[in-house]
């Protein structure tokens, strides 16, 4: 089955669904793509995991997501309290030359686009800014010809560049300056596995070192990010081989010895279970595709 959600820019650098209400079965999926995406929460609650922290889902939220930085959204989706959401993905470096005569939002895209962001999550954004209604004018008029005039497109990630400009000054106090917080339990094994993914995994290893039980551990980390921690673990090896199979030149073994699958037939068994295709299929694949664009 496949675990692992990519999406792929090459022949449209700009995606966009708008005011989407989810489908009755969601359940969130692994996720990971070369571009940045703007997820705007309109309606809903849930939990968004990225490798080092869990953050609430809330009506009113924006949230920031880098190239290849895994995620996952975990929403609580009913009839009553349906979760309705928009994004925006994209390849900065195809709107990056739009954006060439404004220095200040050229800046504040490779902000997002390349710095270690202190803030990924802004609370309330949709009640400060007229963003619901730049998306429902998109949606309603400009949507349709998104293909042939990308830069409708830009003009709508432009806005919502400069709200997060100002939000960004906002918090420019506590991004200089900031107080330690201490992590929450979930955190404290988000970061463990994001710097021990690519070893042998031992639950008892990562409970000794949070000074944790395994079954407290196995249990908070279902409960805060709906997935186990191996399925976690396998979606970060799985998201970091896609991006060594076509950022590198290492073999298909070396990339599955780098990732923490050292024996070949279970790398290929693993990669395909969570991507899809084999490495080897990903490999070709993907570089063909570039090469064309090319």
């Amino acid at each position: 089955m496949n675990r692992l959600a990519t999406i792929e820019f090459q022949s449209n650098p700009f995606q966009g669904r708008f005011l989407v209400e989810a489908e009755p079965d969601y359940k969130g999926f692994f996720h990971s793509h070369p571009g940045i995406e703007i997820l705007i929460i309109h309606k809903g609650r849930g939990t968004v995991m990225l490798p080092k922290h869990v953050y609430p889902i809330q009506p009113g939220a924006v949230f920031i997501f880098q190239p290849y930085q895994l995620h996952h959204v975990r929403a609580f989706h009913t009839e009553k309290h349906p979760y309705v959401r928009s994004l925006l993905e994209f390849d900065p470096a195809a709107i990056q030359p739009y954006l060439k005569p404004y220095k200040h939002l050229e800046q504040i895209l490779t902000y997002i686009w390349k710095s270690d962001l202190k803030e990924q999550v802004f609370p309330d954004m949709l009640t400060r800014y007229p963003i619901e209604p730049n998306v429902h004018f998109y949606k309603e008029h400009l949507s349709s010809d998104i293909r042939t005039k990308p830069e409708r497109y830009v003009s709508l990630v432009a806005q919502l560049l400069q709200y997060l400009q100002l939000e960004i000054r906002h918090h420019a106090i506590t991004i200089d300056t900031p107080t330690p917080t201490e992590l929450s339990h979930t955190e404290a094994i988000l970061r463990w596995i994001e710097e021990h993914y690519a070893e042998t995994f031992e639950l008892a290893q990562l409970a000794d070192e949070l000074h944790l039980s395994k079954y407290y551990i196995s249990h908070l980390f279902k409960a805060d990010t709906g997935r186990t921690v191996t399925e976690y673990i396998m979606a970060l090896r799985s998201k970091e081989a896609c991006r060594l199979l076509l950022d590198s030149r290492l073999s298909i073994a070396e990339v599955g010895v780098r990732v923490g699958w050292p024996i070949a037939s279970h790398f290929t068994g693993q990669f395909k279970r969570w991507v899809g295709c084999t490495p080897s299929q990903y490999r070709k694949r993907h570089r063909t595709q570039m090469s064309q664009e090319c």
